[in-house]
């Protein structure tokens, strides 16, 4: 006769072995739609206005529809001797607004960084001694920056806090204690998002060598 503990841990055994399983799949699903309704929405309340004011028809998509092609005609703009000089006075006033000045220069590095940037050089995932020693981190190596007063190369390196990919903090450290690793950039977010249980089974590292 089965006894009622063991009914219980089978039923508890049981919805473990599927219940993690369809997190696994549901989770990143819910996620992506969530992020790309949250994006089909920003385009359309920002572009419906302008439109209904004209038309007075609500047509859905029709907003990220307009933004795609405004931004690809813009993209157009900058390859026209023309119109790359209009878009350098845009940016020229810009840039003489304080506030506007700031927030503008930084998202344009980034996106700059991540567009133009990756064709020249792909992202380098490394391991570094951090945050003590006998302490080891992973992390992307950004850039690379002078010290004058060192006279020596430092390594910048993105370290992306567990679980939470969206934070994390910059660290520069000379490149002699910089070891460059064969993962890849996928991995090393397998490995933070899933707080370590996605874990590289091995790799293989060397020292770093400033470019």
């Amino acid at each position: 006769m089965i006894s009622l503990k063991t009914t219980f841990h089978g039923i508890k055994s049981n919805i473990k072995n599927n219940l993690i399983p369809g997190i696994i799949v549901v989770v990143p699903l819910v996620i992506t739609i969530i992020v790309l309704k949250w994006l089909f929405n920003f385009f359309d309340e920002l572009v419906q206005p302008f439109i209904e004011h004209y038309i007075h028809i609500y047509i859905p998509g029709l907003g990220l529809l307009i933004s795609v092609a405004f931004i690809y005609l813009v993209g157009l703009l900058t390859k026209n001797f023309f119109g790359n000089k209009l878009i350098q006075l845009g940016e020229w006033i810009v840039i003489r607004i304080p506030v506007a000045k700031t927030v503008y220069s930084s998202v344009k590095q980034i996106m700059t960084s991540l567009t133009i940037g990756e064709k020249k050089r792909s992202p380098k995932v490394v391991l570094i001694e951090y945050p003590a020693k006998g302490i080891y981190s992973l992390g992307l190596l950004n850039g690379e920056t002078w010290d004058e007063h060192a006279h020596q190369k430092l390594a910048s390196i993105l370290i992306i806090t567990s679980i939470n990919p969206t934070s994390g903090f910059t660290v520069l450290l000379p490149f002699s204690e910089v070891r460059q690793t064969d993962l890849a950039v996928e991995q090393l977010m397998k490995f933070v998002v899933s707080g370590g249980i996605v874990v590289p089974e091995k790799f293989q590292s060397k020292n770093m060598v400033p470019e």
